[in-house]
């Protein structure tokens, strides 16, 4: 009995076993079966797995090095975005400078009837008869105006400057300041224009003969009547003469008056420029000049202006000078031209003695100007003080206001008779 009993026993024992271990083996294939996405069991989805991780590290790296970029991107475009903004506001600046400037000067001339100015021969700053006498001018005269020279037809600079060819020519002959201009400014409420000798230059040319006009018949710099002039493709020169220009706006005065912007007035054959003297090559470098010079100026609140031969309102070339109005006023704030009557020719304008008929002469050249359109407020003549009577210097000044035109006088010495000007008690 025990014997079958534990028989019975074992089998049971046995039998449950074999179910278990079936069952276990069971279970395990089927997880197998339901985990083989996960398990490498054959080559096609090892691969597909492996493909599936490296597009996820690509996809990783990919963002990461987005995001590197982006930052760099952002990067550059604040810095991109602050050096245009800055930019912008430069320039803003500038514009801005010009224009305040346009407007007080427009309300200056509106509130005194137009400029009605007068020459002040630089050297002279410092002399008190002069002086004196200037002051007795704007003290009863309509006078409001005052023309002093920045640079010299002697190649001097009449202030100090650190500019190095001014310091290499030692051609500064300081004869004011900053203080005193604003002095002789607000104490007279004048409008202040700074004569600057551009292209006739005997110090610069010598110092600097490759710049000069040559003389090939004589091997040397050219001379006319001992006046030296400089070519006027002269890229030294033209930055020269702008920054020089530049400083004295920033002494305070309102604007600069070119002169002498021209080539020479001569035929002599044996003058030799840069550039072959054609038309279009003398036209070309007078304006490039001034294209280049006006907004440099313009942007520290300076107006620009120009003295021209008074025929060239009259001429429509350029005489071999380069001065041609149309082309000129383009790039000018104002021009003037010297219409004094003692420069012309007999019979000019019909007139057998144009220096004895100043009105009739300078009437009939201001309306050449006028008749190819040249708009008024542009045009401020230069008169003749000087091989006059008082009547005569009068009759200059009638014939500008008759075309309400303002009006500026020319006497090298500085000397001027209250009889000229209207009295301010008049």
């Amino acid at each position: 009995m025990n014997r079958v009993t534990n028989f019975f026993l074992i089998s049971i024992f046995i039998f449950a076993l074999i179910n278990f271990i079936s069952n276990d083996i069971s279970n395990e294939m089927e997880y197998q079966y339901l985990s083989s996405n996960n398990l490498p069991t054959n080559t096609t989805i090892y691969k597909e797995n492996i493909d599936l991780k490296i597009s996820k590290i690509i996809a990783k790296d990919n963002t990461k090095e987005s995001n590197e970029k982006i930052l760099i991107k952002e990067d550059e475009y604040k810095s991109n975005f602050i050096l245009d903004l800055d930019k912008e506001l430069v320039q803003l600046n500038k514009e801005l400078r010009f224009l305040i400037k346009q407007n007080q000067y427009a309300e200056f001339s509106d509130r005194h009837g137009g400029i009605k100015g007068i020459y002040l021969n630089g050297y002279h700053f410092n002399n008190k008869n002069k002086m004196d006498l200037i002051e007795s001018v704007f003290k009863n005269t309509n006078v409001n105006t005052l023309v002093i020279d920045i640079k010299t037809d002697n190649g001097h600079v009449l202030f100090e400057t650190d500019n190095p060819l001014a310091i290499e020519m030692n051609n500064v002959r300081s004869k004011y300041n900053k203080a005193s201009l604003e002095e002789l400014k607000n104490d007279k409420n004048l409008y202040l224009i700074g004569r600057v000798v551009v292209f006739q230059d005997p110090l610069f040319a010598k110092k600097y003969p490759e710049e000069a006009v040559f003389d090939t018949a004589k091997n040397t710099i050219y001379s006319q009547d001992g006046q030296y002039f400089i070519d006027p493709g002269s890229k030294k020169a033209q930055n020269y003469i702008i920054d020089i220009s530049k400083e004295a706006c920033e002494l305070g005065f309102d604007e600069i008056q070119f002169d002498y912007i021209r080539y020479p007035d001569s035929s002599y054959q044996y003058m030799k420029f840069k550039d072959e003297s054609t038309f279009e090559n003398r036209i070309k470098n007078i304006n490039s000049f001034l294209s280049l010079a006006k907004p440099e100026i313009n942007s520290l609140g300076c107006l620009l202006s120009a003295d021209v031969f008074g025929f060239i309102l009259t001429n429509r070339f350029d005489g071999g000078i380069g001065q041609n109005l149309e082309t000129m006023i383009e790039n000018l704030d104002f021009i003037s031209p010297m219409v004094y009557p003692s420069h012309y020719n007999s019979g000019s304008f019909g007139f057998s003695n144009p220096n004895r008929n100043p009105y009739g002469v300078i009437s009939a050249a201001l309306q050449d100007a006028l008749d190819r359109d040249v708009q008024p407020y542009k045009l401020r003549p230069f008169l003749q003080g000087f091989w006059h009577t008082d009547f005569e210097v009068r009759e200059n000044i009638r014939a500008a206001e008759d075309k309400d035109l303002g009006w500026l006088i020319w006497n090298v010495s500085s000397s001027y008779n209250l009889e000229y000007f209207s009295k301010i008690d008049s």
